[in-house]
C-alpha cells in the first residue's frame, strides 16, 4: 500500500470529521459577481490594464531579486553558502523545467491572483529537497484531518504538509489566503465596466453630439432615411469630422457634454488609485502622476520595497526556511532575498551612503565596489577610519585629553 492509500485509509478508519479548504475553487472557475454587473474572474481581471500591470510589476519585482542561502558563524556573521546543497537549486534553477526567475514569477502570480502558492517538494532518499515543482492553485485543496495538515493534488493525491510549500497572503484561519481578485470584484468590475463604456461611446457615437430639429413635420419616410443617412455617416470615429449636409429645414443644435463633464475621465482615475490600493503598489508606478513630482518619486520607490514587496519576501523566506532545511540547520542556514540593489537609491544617495560607511569603518573599498558590480582591488579590503576619532576610553586613559592635559603649560 502506498503512502497516498495509506493516508486515505487512515482518515477513513479514524471516523473523524475532515475538513477541505479549497482556496475559492468554484469563484476561480465561475467568477465573482460585482456591484457593476459584470462578472471578474482571473482571466477576466487580467482584461484590466491596471489589474495586469499591478501584478505584472509586483511578479517582475520580486522574481528579478536573487534568493540565496546563507550561513551564520559562531560570531553571527552570515555568508553566501555557495555549496550548500539547496544553493543552486533556490539561486538558480528550482526544477528542469523552470529558471529561479519564471519560478517566483509563478509563485507570485498565484498569490496575486489566488491568495495562495503551491510548491511541492520532491525529495531524495535523504529527504533532502532536489525539485521544488509549482502546484496549480485553483486545483491545490488542503485537509484538515483531526488537527493535522494535509494537501489534496489533482487527481485525489494526498501529501504531507511538510512536502508542500504554502504560500499565502492574508488569511482569516491562518491556513488558506484570501483571493484579491475575490477581495476586489467590485473595484475591478467598476474597471472594466467604465472600459467597456468607454468602447460603447466611442464605437457607437458620432463626435457631433447634439440634437436635429426642425418646425417642420417629418414623415416616417423622412425620419427613417435620416437615421440611416446618420448610421453611414456619422457614427464612426473616423466620422468625427465630417461636414454635415441637412435637408428638411433640419438645424444641428450641438450639446456641450464631454467626458471631464460627465466625470468619465475621474472615474478612469479613480477606478486605478483602487487597483493600487488593493494591492499596495504606488501610483505612479501604474503611469497615474497626478500625486507625483520629481521630489518624492525617489522616496515613494524605497516605500514600494519597504511596504510593498517586504511582506511578500518575509513571508515566503519564512515558509522555506521552516520546511527545506533540516531540524539541526534551523537558525543556522537561511534562504533570503537579496534586496540591496533596490534599496540603493540614487547615485548621490549612494554616494553619501558608502562615503559614510567607509569613514566609520564600517565597511571597505571592495565591500562597496561589489554593491556596484565593480571588481576588488589591491588593497580594497582595508578598513580606514578618520584619524581625529577615538573612543571614549582612548580619550580618557591616555588619548587625546591626557596628552592635552600633560602638555598645558603651568
Amino acid at each position: 500500500m502506498g503512502l497516498i492509500d495509506t493516508l486515505k485509509s487512515v482518515f477513513i478508519r479514524s471516523g473523524k470529521k475532515i475538513q477541505k479548504r479549497n482556496n475559492d475553487f468554484l469563484s476561480s472557475m465561475t467568477g465573482r459577481g460585482s456591484n457593476s454587473g459584470i462578472i471578474v474572474t482571473d482571466e477576466t481581471a487580467f482584461n484590466f490594464t491596471a489589474v495586469w500591470s499591478a501584478i505584472r510589476i509586483l511578479s517582475e519585482s520580486v522574481a528579478q531579486l536573487p534568493l540565496a542561502v546563507f550561513e551564520s558563524d559562531k560570531l553571527g556573521n552570515k555568508s553566501q553558502a555557495t555549496k550548500h546543497q539547496l544553493y543552486n537549486l533556490l539561486h538558480t534553477q528550482p526544477n528542469e523545467n523552470m529558471t529561479s526567475y519564471i519560478f517566483i514569477q509563478k509563485c507570485m502570480i498565484d498569490l496575486l491572483t489566488r491568495g495562495n502558492s503551491f510548491v511541492y517538494i520532491k525529495r531524495n532518499g535523504g529527504a533532502r529537497p532536489v525539485e521544488l515543482i509549482p502546484l496549480m492553485a485553483t486545483e491545490t485543496k488542503l485537509v484538515e484531518n483531526d488537527g493535522k495538515i494535509y494537501y489534496e493534488l489533482e487527481g485525489g493525491g494526498i501529501v504531507d504538509s511538510t512536502d508542500i510549500l504554502h504560500f499565502k497572503v492574508m488569511s482569516r484561519d491562518g491556513l488558506v489566503g484570501m483571493s484579491p481578485i475575490d477581495v476586489g470584484a467590485n473595484a475591478i468590475g467598476y474597471g472594466l465596466a467604465l472600459e467597456k463604456y468607454g468602447n460603447s461611446f466611442f464605437g457607437n457615437g458620432a463626435k457631433v453630439s447634439g440634437v436635429l430639429s426642425t418646425d417642420r413635420h417629418l414623415s416616417d419616410e423622412a425620419i427613417t432615411r435620416l437615421k440611416i443617412s446618420f448610421q453611414e455617416n456619422y457614427t464612426n470615429i473616423g466620422d468625427s469630422n465630417k461636414t454635415m449636409v441637412l435637408e428638411e429645414g433640419l438645424k444641428f443644435q450641438q450639446i456641450s457634454l464631454s467626458n471631464e463633464a460627465s466625470q468619465f475621465l475621474a472615474s478612469r482615475q479613480f477606478s486605478i488609485e483602487e487597483i493600487c490600493r488593493l494591492y499596495n503598489v504606488p501610483p505612479h508606478m501604474l503611469a497615474d502622476l497626478s500625486k507625483s513630482s520629481f521630489n518624492n518619486i525617489s522616496e515613494q520607490s524605497r516605500e514600494f520595497v519597504q511596504y510593498s514587496l517586504m511582506p511578500y519576501l518575509v513571508m515566503m523566506e519564512s515558509e522555506m526556511n521552516t520546511k527545506l532545511f533540516r531540524a539541526n540547520e534551523q537558525g543556522k542556514v537561511q534562504t533570503k532575498f537579496i534586496v540591496n540593489a533596490l534599496l540603493r537609491g540614487t547615485p548621490k544617495d549612494r554616494s553619501e551612503y558608502y562615503r559614510t560607511m567607509l569613514n566609520i569603518g564600517a565597511m571597505s573599498i571592495d565591500e562597496i565596489r561589489k554593491l556596484e558590480e565593480l571588481p576588488t582591488i589591491e588593497g580594497g579590503t582595508n578598513h580606514f577610519m578618520q584619524l581625529n576619532m577615538a573612543t571614549l576610553s582612548d580619550i580618557i586613559d591616555g588619548g587625546t585629553l591626557k596628552n592635552n592635559t600633560e602638555t598645558k603649560p603651568e
